[in-house]
């Protein structure tokens, strides 16, 4: 049943891209790739509760293994789903070369808008628009390029 629900969903998804031109392979791509985001993010806020709140831990020991997690999450997550490509080593260092770029990019939208006096929600917006794409690029132009 959970399957059906998701292969509907799924199929809207591409459909609706496809208005937008996007074909068939790239909107799966897409929309598993923000589906494996969104778990991945469930992850993160789900270790950090268990090692603040649960453990009694510090919040940056907290948010170094929620994010360590959450990386591991969204690469076996888009490799196998997103991209249907083998978990190697090569890539999972290829994966957090982009992720790593993808966060500079993340830190200089946020320093060049707050230096132009945008409000931090627009900042916010802004990042969460511009560096998945860019991640999703990259991991599908380089990490998980067909050869």
């Amino acid at each position: 049943m959970l399957v059906a629900v998701w292969d509907w969903l799924e199929g809207l998804g591409v459909r609706i891209l496809g208005w937008f031109g996007v074909s068939d392979g790239l909107a799966r791509q897409l929309i598993r790739f923000f589906m494996v985001g969104g778990i991945a993010a469930i992850a993160y806020v789900a270790v950090m509760a268990i090692v603040v709140d649960g453990f009694g831990g510090r919040v940056l020991l907290g948010a170094f293994l929620a994010f360590v997690l959450a990386t591991l999450v969204s690469f076996v997550g888009n490799a196998l789903w997103s991209f249907g490509s083998r978990l190697t080593p090569a890539k999972a260092t290829m994966f957090f070369a982009v992720n790593t770029v993808g966060l500079g990019l993340n830190m200089l939208i946020a320093w060049l808008l707050e230096r132009a006096g945008v409000h931090y929600l627009l900042i916010s917006l802004t990042v969460l628009i511009v560096v998945p794409l860019f991640n999703f690029a990259g991991h599908r132009l380089i990490t998980f390029a067909r050869t």
